[in-house]
């Protein structure tokens, strides 16, 4: 609306597009009027240039084939994330073009009804876990090409309800077979899993130790991490027990100068799927586990031995207590209410009365 500046009428009109920062225009007018007229007119042009070109950015969307989209997610997947997180990501789309759709199919073809029939496919196919996660992918992938490429806003992926799902938790290996497949190793693969159990480090983390990294006057083992939001490396410093200091004390010595604690060159290191892990468990005739495994009994063995929460947090290196919880219950075996029951079990009947008259009549 005009406001008097002197003996002139300055107009004034603030406008925000669709995509970007609030524009301000202003202009000085003789008369009241003349300062109304053109900041209705001034509106209006700016209105009429947003619309075309939010049409532009639309039709530049709707020209971007599916294999291009999937190439510039997958160049930005694989310089923001861990190989695997990448690898899943390369998965799904695979599975997308191999099913579904072509790759030189335009993006904006790709309806709530196509992205339905895909996954619905998959899910007869494999299983809703499967399902469910390339769905995820696809919707990271789909909001991705939103923001940064002018694809459709609405994302045909994230309509489709999720599949039910079977989960089954994680397999915790019981520390006995954890001490069995120790003795059956050799000594630098019992060095690996010594490494891993006294740290709860994932595998990428173990084998990424320097030995700069390493400080036995604080008493620390250094991890990178890529596991925060966002992708980015964090580097977190976690005790490190005595029995792990005089296994690192003994390795140092041989070490010379190498850069890092784990000779780079190794199979087990590039060993993707844990084969040789896999091979150790069953040649000491126990269920197979994995690194993941490892890091689930360091926090088990933990909250048995009496740790706290955020103990067990800082072991694992969560950012929030709520993942902890999530491990604390996936890994507790044992609960004060089972507890309470096997004790009633025990109990004498003249104790609570519960049996006596099943005792009557026998």
């Amino acid at each position: 609306m005009p406001y008097k500046e002197g003996k002139k009428w300055r107009g004034a009109v603030r406008f925000t597009p669709s995509a970007g920062k609030q524009l301000r225009r202003t202009k000085l007018f003789d008369r009241k009027r003349e300062a109304e007229a053109w900041e209705r007119e001034t509106i209006k042009a700016l209105e009429l240039a947003d619309r075309q070109k939010r049409k532009d950015m639309d039709t530049v969307g709707r020209l971007l084939v599916a294999g291009e989209w999937a190439e510039r997610y997958l160049d930005y997947a694989k310089a923001t994330w861990s190989e695997k997180t990448y690898d899943s990501k390369r998965r799904a789309f695979k599975r997308l073009f191999r099913d579904s759709i072509r790759p030189e199919m335009p993006v904006g073809e790709i309806s709530p009804a196509v992205a339905l029939d895909h996954l619905s496919k998959l899910n007869r196919r494999k299983n809703g876990n499967t399902a469910n996660k390339d769905r995820k992918n696809l919707v990271a992938a789909w909001n991705w090409g939103a923001k940064y490429h002018n694809m459709n806003r609405v994302n045909p992926f994230q309509l489709v309800d999720k599949f039910p799902e079977k989960r089954h938790p994680r397999y915790v290996p019981p520390f006995a077979d954890f001490k069995t497949v120790l003795d059956t190793a050799d000594e630098y693969e019992r060095f690996v899993l010594l490494t891993t159990f006294f740290t709860a480090g994932r595998k990428s983390e173990i084998f990424r130790i320097k030995w700069s990294e390493v400080d036995f006057d604080k008493g620390t083992v250094g991890l990178w991490t890529q596991k925060r939001r966002g992708g980015n490396w964090e580097f977190d410093e976690v005790p490190m027990a005595d029995a792990l200091r005089a296994e690192l004390a003994k390795r140092k010595l041989q070490a010379g100068k190498a850069e890092f604690v784990f000779d780079q060159s190794l199979w087990m290191v590039r060993d993707s799927h844990n084969r040789w892990l896999s091979k150790l468990c069953d040649k000491a005739g126990v269920r197979q586990f994995g690194f993941h495994g490892i890091r689930h009994l360091s926090a088990s063995i933990g909250m048995e031995t009496g740790a706290n929460i955020l103990d067990i947090q800082q072991l694992l290196r969560h950012t929030s207590t709520r993942t902890t919880e999530r491990y604390i219950h996936r890994t507790t075996r044992n609960n004060r209410a089972v507890s309470a029951l096997d004790k009633a079990m025990r109990t004498p009947s003249s104790e609570h009365g519960l049996w006596d008259k099943a005792e009557g009549e026998s």
